[in-house]
């Protein structure tokens, strides 16, 4: 246990760091009630624990805008095509690799970013040294866990999941939460092809009106307890 080092950190103290964290959000509409930047938060603040429970390691800056091209729609919603996600990774890993740097777990806050899957596959080869986290597996255990009320099948996107753990990590207000609204959306057959506007007028795919601190605090730590488990697989795997 400790505190990771970060750009806020010396060259002196990169010594001898052979783990880094690194966070993945987005920049997309998460309703009315929740900010673009959600996904960010929620990477950020997982990687953020991560970097301390797995000392010593560094915590790279969060990229903040991925892959949101279905959420395209509605205002505030950006992204960065497919090739540029994977020039950014590719020469990310290759420069801790001259660093020294031997293993890097890639925590992806947008649940869209289906590219990182295929990246992190073919940047594993020859050798693995890289891990996605958190995976869908994840997510469902501390749902359960933390128990919440739907699947996060039925709770897609700025739902009861989302919007509880936002209540949890951010500070008074920047939940608006007169503007929560429930959005019961089950059937998205054509969502890669026709966006989630097809879906829900309000850019909300589940239950914000059950969410809160509590259930927030819950779930991000049930969250971090399955995700650690992974992580010291990936270490002693890799090692």
């Amino acid at each position: 246990m400790g505190d990771g080092v970060d750009y806020r950190s010396t060259w002196p103290e990169m010594e001898g760091v052979r783990l880094a964290f690194f966070p993945v959000g987005s920049l997309e509409q998460h309703g009315p009630h929740l900010p673009v930047g959600t996904d960010g938060i929620i990477a950020e603040a997982i990687a953020r624990e991560l970097s301390r429970r797995f000392h010593p390691s560094f915590l790279f800056p969060m990229l903040p805008v991925s892959a949101s091209f279905e959420h395209f729609g509605f205002p505030g919603s950006f992204s960065l095509r497919v090739p540029t996600i994977y020039a950014y990774v590719k020469d990310l890993v290759d420069s801790m690799e001259y660093q020294g740097i031997r293993r890097c777990v890639i925590v992806n806050g947008h649940g869209g970013n289906h590219l990182l899957r295929n990246i992190v596959q073919e940047l594993n080869i020859p050798k693995p040294k890289l891990l996605l986290v958190p995976s869908q597996k994840h997510w469902n255990a501390a749902y359960q866990d933390a128990g919440l009320s739907h699947t996060t099948s039925q709770d897609m996107h700025a739902g009861e999941g989302e919007t509880s753990l936002l209540l949890y990590l951010t500070s008074e207000g920047t939940v608006r939460e007169e503007h929560i609204r429930d959005v019961d959306s089950p059937g998205r057959p054509l969502l890669e092809t026709l966006g989630m506007k097809a879906y829900t007028s309000t850019g909300t795919i589940g239950f914000p009106a059950k969410a809160s601190q509590e259930k927030g605090k819950k779930l991000f730590h049930a969250l971090m307890e399955s995700i650690s488990g992974t992580v010291e697989e990936f270490l002693k795997a890799t090692d």
